[in-house]
């Protein structure tokens, strides 16, 4: 019985090793944290899947104003273009809010690709382009 619940724990933990190909980003500016996940290495046809939190880390609440949505993605490895609004958006964030974005590019280009993560807000935050290898 022992090495059945062991080899089923084993065998569990195994099949989250492709996790090991995502990778989690962040960039802080202010009392804002940008924190980006997305896998690095993916194939043509598959979906790359990007999530984006902002959270606010200051004590006192602050608006912000920002475009739709506050975390912005663009991939180099798809055709696929987003039609943001700029402006006309206003968030106020207490100590310790997050907010989440997520968003979804089918892969069409091989070789070593771009994601481009950014905030354009009354804080602008963007970080260094993440690589990702499409195969």
């Amino acid at each position: 019985m022992l090495v059945l619940v062991i080899s089923m724990i084993i065998a569990g933990c195994s099949s989250t090793e492709k996790n090991e190909d995502n990778i989690t980003e962040h960039v802080v500016a202010s009392d804002f944290v940008l924190e980006v996940t997305t896998p690095t290495v993916l194939g043509t046809g598959e979906a790359l899947k990007v999530k984006g939190t902002i959270k606010y880390t200051g004590i006192k609440p602050v608006e912000v104003s920002h475009g739709e949505p506050i975390i912005r993605f663009s991939f180099s490895g798809s055709n696929e273009q987003r039609n943001y609004a700029d402006v006309g958006y206003v968030t106020e964030f207490k100590s310790g809010q997050v907010v989440e974005v997520e968003d979804e590019f089918i892969v069409t280009k091989k070789g070593k690709q771009n994601l481009i993560v950014d905030m354009t807000a009354d804080i602008s935050m963007t970080m260094k382009p993440i690589e990702i290898l499409v195969k």
